[in-house]
């Protein structure tokens, strides 16, 4: 699946960059180009994957005092740029921000703007603040939500309040994540920025890993030998899992797989031991597929409120069970309350991991914006009729 990255303000700018890295580790597909915009000229110049060239800073109108000063917001020259990179072939626009920021009540106007000039949907990547940011971010984040819903054609949301403590004291990071970093170091060596705390920047990796995966998994390599899937996605069964949906939500979860034996090993094995061997793989991949729902979802929220739903597995091409496959697909099929259920596999060789991600969409009742909407309106009854009013 090929997409337009947008960075709205210093949170999502990150995230935009780091999706863009982890689409960079391929030397085969390249999936992802984009844009980051921002009122800070620090956040644009510390990106190190996205070109210089595609960082958009808007302007102070008061050149004596850049931090407090409204800024001009260059909306034509956004549109601008994102046309000049889409080739004819782009399938979305991902909207990437950080709720309770500033920055991202610029969000709706510039996505109505976008579809004004073009014709591809466009999803939101979007992190919910922790609750330690206080009250007024969540009321501002409660808002931002009920004023993108309208104009995205889905939301897909992190919780920080989950990944940032999950992350802050992951000292080991993912395999992927690594490769990440490597990837920047090429790019663009690291320039003197403020410090990002470990948890968010664990948060992005996090993001990274799972959207990255689903974007590639739309995509077939041309290169000679390329592993296709028994059930190949395209993008459009992605497409169609987000559209009109509203709030969605990834699950994902990996495992290390043994090493695949030499032929004359394996040629020498009894017969049950390959029947072992199957049966792992199969339980491995329904172990994988359950606890990317119950353990591992971007957002807590419940199968049973998924309208659509999408699953994915990914690894070796000899981990790819059809039967855990099934297994999985049929389960979620039977516990969603919509009828839509879309999967594939995406075989992937060299890799030591075997993961499963798995897509909900249409959800309804998810706690965490309900908590930030109620802080919302109870700071609304709260705020005085008058002026003065209560000193």
């Amino acid at each position: 699946m090929r997409v337009l990255l947008v960075g709205i303000g210093g949170a999502g700018c990150r995230i935009a960059d780091t999706i863009h890295a982890f689409d960079q580790k391929s030397r085969a597909l390249r999936c992802t180009d984009g844009i980051a915009f921002d009122s800070d000229a620090d956040t644009l110049t510390g990106l190190r994957a996205l070109p210089q060239n595609q960082a958009i800073y808007a302007q102070a109108l008061d050149l004596h005092d850049d931090k407090t000063a409204p800024h001009a917001f260059p909306d034509d020259e956004v549109i601008t740029r994102l046309q000049s990179l889409d080739p004819g072939d782009i399938d979305a626009l991902f909207i990437c921000c950080g709720l309770g920021g500033s920055m991202a009540g610029r969000a709706p106007s510039l996505i109505q703007r976008i579809r004004e000039g073009m014709v591809e949907p466009v999803f939101g990547i979007c992190t919910l603040p922790c609750s330690r940011e206080g009250e007024e971010v969540a009321a501002r984040a409660a808002n931002q939500i009920d004023a993108l819903l309208p104009v995205l054609d889905a939301m897909i949301l992190f919780d920080n309040e989950i990944w940032y403590e999950r992350m802050k004291d992951d000292h080991e990071p993912e395999h992927e994540s690594s490769e990440i970093d490597l990837v920047l170091s090429r790019v663009r060596p690291a320039v003197p920025q403020p410090t990002v705390a470990r948890g968010y920047a664990g948060i992005n990796r996090m993001i990274a890993t799972r959207v990255g995966l689903l974007l590639r998994a739309g995509e077939v390599s041309e290169k000679p030998g390329a592993e296709v899937g028994e059930v190949a996605l395209d993008a459009g069964e992605i497409v169609n899992t987000l559209r009109g949906m509203g709030l969605a939500a990834i699950g994902y979860a990996r495992d290390v797989v043994p090493p695949l034996q030499p032929d004359l090993i394996r040629r020498l094995r009894p017969a049950g031991h390959s029947v072992q061997g199957s049966h792992e793989s199969a339980s491995r991949i329904v172990t994988l597929g359950k606890r990317a729902v119950s353990q591992d979802m971007s957002v807590s929220c419940e199968l049973a409120r998924a309208e659509k739903a999408l699953v994915l597995i990914a690894g070796p091409p000899h981990e790819m069970s059809m039967r855990g496959y099934m297994a999985i697909r049929h389960w979620i099929d039977r516990s969603i309350r919509g009828v839509e259920v879309r999967a594939g596999d995406y075989p992937v060789s060299g890799t030591r991991f075997v993961a499963v991600v798995v897509l909900l969409s249409g959800l309804t009742d998810i706690a965490r914006v309900q908590e930030l909407r109620s802080i919302r309106d109870r700071k609304i009854t709260e705020q005085p009729l008058f002026p003065g009013q209560g000193e």
